[in-house]
């Protein structure tokens, strides 16, 4: 279990009117069912697409946790429709070029973020669907995808 007095923001991104772009929305909705957020020091909250509206209040939290649909259209990450759990580390190492279907890109919100709080000791994980497109059809945001995010983000509540 996480250490006592420690603050988790779980964090869903994306459009959810717009197909696998829903997938943080969805994991949030099944981690709400299982009553995530009654656990000491969680918090659960949909962005949608304005993940600026958020950032100021990263520094608050030990662990902020994104959830998002990750635009891959080559698949140099993998296969559409796999979960993975990446660690800021890696994920800030993606071009800035990278393509994003938000106002702000989760990778430049992060950079703004430690620029703004160069001290924050907060821990940033991103939890996200690889997806080759994101149109009105949801083709990877499944009920098995959104259960393997889900069990990601728990995981990283151990």
């Amino acid at each position: 279990m996480k250490e006592p007095g420690k603050k988790t923001l779980i964090l869903g991104l994306g459009n959810p009117l717009s197909g696998d772009d829903r997938f943080g929305a969805h994991v949030l909705d099944l981690l709400h069912k299982n009553r995530i957020e009654l656990l000491p020091g969680i918090s659960l909250a949909d962005a949608h697409t304005d993940l600026l509206n958020h950032i100021e209040t990263f520094s608050e939290y030990d662990h902020i946790v994104l959830v998002d649909a990750i635009l891959d259209p080559e698949g140099k990450l993998g296969e559409p429709g796999r979960v993975l759990t990446v660690s800021e580390e890696a994920f800030l190492s993606w071009p800035e070029t990278s393509q994003g279907v938000h106002q702000m890109s989760p990778l430049l919100a992060i950079k703004l973020f430690r620029a703004i709080h160069p001290s924050a000791q907060t821990q940033i994980t991103l939890v996200g669907l690889l997806v080759d497109r994101i149109d009105m059809v949801p083709h990877y945001a499944t009920p098995e995808s959104v259960e393997k995010g889900a069990a990601a983000v728990q995981a990283l509540l151990v």
